[in-house]
């Protein structure tokens, strides 16, 4: 039997934290939530994750910021960024820093599960 996929959510949004984290728990994945990318990189938690899901704009390090730090350390998990000011700047960075995918919020829930299945088959 495989193991359930793990999901790491980082956003500083308590309530967006919890809303994502039963979205993806209702696919039986199992969900690490992080407050911030600078917690989710000090616990060196990417070392486990079969796929993030990111918020852009956080205090410390970005979403973008994150992806180009995991990028620059040869780390190939696939990213959902998501924000409240999808910019064509931003998802331009999110597209050139890898395999990743990028959502404005709101977004439907079925839309974010579908996007994290795919990736997670790539």
């Amino acid at each position: 039997m495989n193991q359930p996929s793990k999901i790491a959510v980082i956003d500083d949004d308590a309530s967006m934290r919890e809303a994502l984290s039963a979205l993806m728990r209702s696919m039986g994945w199992t969900v690490q939530c992080h407050a911030s990318a600078d917690d989710f990189v000090a616990e060196q938690a990417y070392e486990a994750m079969d796929c993030i899901v990111t918020d852009v704009q956080m205090p410390g390090m970005s979403g973008v910021e994150l992806l180009e730090w995991l990028r620059d350390h040869q780390l190939a998990m696939p990213v959902v960024v998501i924000t409240s000011y999808p910019t064509v700047a931003v998802a331009a960075r999110v597209v050139a820093a890898g395999r990743s995918a990028f959502l404005g919020k709101p977004f439907d829930g079925d839309e974010m599960l579908q996007t994290v299945e795919t990736l997670l088959k790539q």
